[in-house]
């Protein structure tokens, strides 16, 4: 088992933004999301949770794979440590927590529950995959697997995104979006008490560590200037914007196709 991780740990030169390596992924996500969306946009809701279940399984499994090849150390004798900054809890790795929502849970006894999952899905972990697969930099890194599996996932999030939005276009609406916000600051809740007692100057889920400058491009500037909270005051009003962009966005782009068959 050592050797097949070992074997999984190798490396690569780190691919730079617009490399082929990220124009591949970049497009196969957009020959996905459009393809999964086009033929499946109207299909049964068995077959779209079957859909998402395969998906979110393999997801899954790639993540776990993730885990042993980052945490793994080859030697003698070898020897697996786990990293704290490694813990999935960052708004992208909220697929894993969502998706079994929408799979499992019945709509039509708990539609708020399950039109805030749609929503989250739909406008914030959508926007932050095609984010990274824009800006690939903050995940890329010498391991092939890792990479392989950063943009499988931040693809997924765009596709999954788009998908969820497409099937439950006729439901989604102003308050999906404010269910969608109040889950967030939920989870967002929850990201914070993680980054302050497992290891407050190392992690920095959500990128809401009082105790740690943020990472997110431009944004670290005003924490770092500024101090935490007027920074966490702009973040608060940014993700506000992005959820209702997004759904407006994406309303638009909806309005337009209908009219366009019409």
């Amino acid at each position: 088992m050592d050797k097949v991780i070992h074997f999984l740990q190798g490396q690569m030169e780190k691919p730079g933004i617009f490399s082929w390596f990220h124009l591949f992924a970049f497009i196969t996500t957009i020959i996905v999301t459009f393809l999964v969306s086009f033929f499946f946009h109207d299909a049964k809701e068995k077959i779209y949770k079957r859909i998402l279940l395969i998906w979110w399984i393999i997801l899954l499994i790639l993540e776990v794979i993730k885990q042993l090849v980052r945490n793994f150390h080859y030697g003698n004798p070898s020897y697996w440590e786990f990293s704290s900054g490694d813990f999935p809890f960052h708004i992208c790795s909220m697929l894993y927590y969502l998706l079994p929502i929408i799979i499992f849970v019945n709509k039509e006894k708990h539609p708020k529950i399950v039109d805030a999952v749609v929503g989250y899905l739909a406008f914030i972990s959508l926007f932050s995959g095609l984010a990274v697969c824009i800006y690939t930099n903050m995940v890329m890194s010498n391991l092939i697997f890792t990479n392989v599996q950063s943009l499988i996932h931040h693809g997924s999030q765009v596709a999954i995104g788009v998908f969820v939005f497409v099937w439950n276009r006729k439901t989604i609406s102003l308050k999906t979006v404010y269910r969608s916000l109040i889950l967030f600051a939920i989870t967002a809740a929850i990201a914070i008490v993680i980054n302050l007692i497992i290891h407050p100057l190392y992690i920095n889920m959500f990128f809401i560590n009082p105790l740690r400058l943020s990472n997110l491009p431009v944004f670290y500037l005003i924490q770092e200037k500024a101090g935490f909270f007027p920074y966490f005051v702009v973040y608060l009003i940014g993700i506000t914007l992005i959820f209702y962009l997004m759904y407006f966005v994406e309303i638009g782009i909806y309005k337009l196709i209908l009219k366009h068959k019409h």
